[in-house]
């Protein structure tokens, strides 16, 4: 009987000598780039090892920071991700191919850089209760650097369902709905006094079932105290507050968050917020790209945009609530069951939205 094989790519274990995982058709034999962990390395826990740890497999993605791979609990053999500090422009691998060390000179750097990649594992360990962001599972410190276990997202990030060359957009009656949810955590993060501070389409990822999760926590920040935030920008998606070090708040992540809403919608990135203050253009309303929009929805998008801080709705609740004026939909039947002499209240929601959109 042959040894089972533990598959990169899925992290399942698999009978057989094939070349190929039967279950998701990947590489049974895959390896990661030499610089970055090798696929089946086992992190334990320094304080804890009797909880057995994670494997880490294939590398889902890489940026300037970190690499993020899929991994395995052994204890429960759950499919999770892991994401691990490893700066490349200011680390390497040593020989062992798993402990991370700074390059010579840039040891405070490096430092600096996970001292910020733990703060952002601590944020994301406190957040419960919200569904629509990503769940931090459990963070550790080991190999001279730091790793966050989070839930493995089977989705598609919004970016991936946009495409300005074919003008390829999301209909706002797909988009829309689910954003309630999406508006109501993100509220709640911001009772906890946490900030974002990079809501864009490539961090909301749509997930299977329809409802949406905001991803990458990296840049976030605490609103408490008047401490001075790093400067972080992205074309298109960051309002003018970011070009300094103080003056951020709800209302940042307001402006992102409308920014993302108007390129899923109109497949086109918002003019710098920075280059509408200086010339004092403004962005086209979505309908006259040809957009679907009510005008009471359309009112709440401009309005989340607006380039000052202090003309734009100063938290995500007045958003929503400006973006969504009608109660949320319940989930209930339509009609009463079994079947009353009259249409449960939600059928006549259900009506003057469709009648909203022209579907009627």
């Amino acid at each position: 009987m042959s040894e089972k094989r533990l598959c990169p790519g899925c992290m399942t274990y698999i009978d057989g000598e094939g070349r190929l995982c039967p279950r998701c058709g990947g590489e049974m034999d895959r390896q990661n780039p030499a610089f970055l962990l090798p696929a089946g390395a086992v992190l334990t826990p320094p304080d804890h090892p009797s909880q057995g740890g994670w494997q880490v497999g294939a590398v889902l993605g890489q940026g300037g920071f970190g690499a993020t791979y899929v991994g395995r609990e052994l204890s429960t053999g759950r499919k999770v991700a892991v994401k691990e500090y490893f700066p490349t422009r200011c680390a390497r691998r040593s020989r062992d191919g798993v402990t991370v060390e700074p390059l010579p000179g840039m040891e405070e750097t490096y430092e600096k850089g996970r001292y910020s990649f733990v703060k952002e594992a601590r944020v994301l360990s406190k957040l419960e209760g919200m569904p629509s962001v990503v769940q931090a599972l459990a963070y550790l410190e080991l190999n001279n650097t730091a790793y966050l276990v989070m839930e493995y997202l089977e989705g598609t990030p919004l970016h991936r369902m946009v495409d300005p060359k074919t003008n390829r957009r999301i209909p706002p009656e797909k988009l829309l709905p689910p954003l309630r949810g999406l508006l109501r955590d993100i509220g709640l993060l911001h009772e906890k006094k946490v900030i974002h501070r990079d809501i864009a389409p490539d961090n909301i990822m749509w997930m299977p079932d329809g409802t949406l999760k905001l991803l990458d926590f990296g840049s976030a920040r605490s609103t408490e105290g008047d401490q001075s935030m790093t400067l972080f920008l992205k074309y298109g998606f960051a309002p003018v507050e970011q070009l300094q070090s103080h003056g951020q708040g709800t209302y940042t992540d307001v402006y992102a968050m409308a920014a993302t809403i108007y390129y899923c919608l109109t497949a086109t990135v918002p003019a710098q917020a920075s280059e509408r203050l200086m010339d004092g253009k403004e962005l086209p309303p979505p309908t006259s790209l040809g957009v679907a929009l009510a005008p009471e929805e359309e009112s709440a998008l401009m309005w989340g945009l607006a380039v000052l801080p202090k003309d734009r709705p100063q938290t995500m609740g007045e958003f929503s609530r400006a973006l969504f004026p009608d109660p949320e939909p319940d989930s209930s039947p339509i009609f009463d069951s079994p079947p009353g002499p009259a249409p449960r209240p939600g059928l006549w929601r259900r009506l003057l939205a469709l009648l909203r959109r022209g579907k009627m």
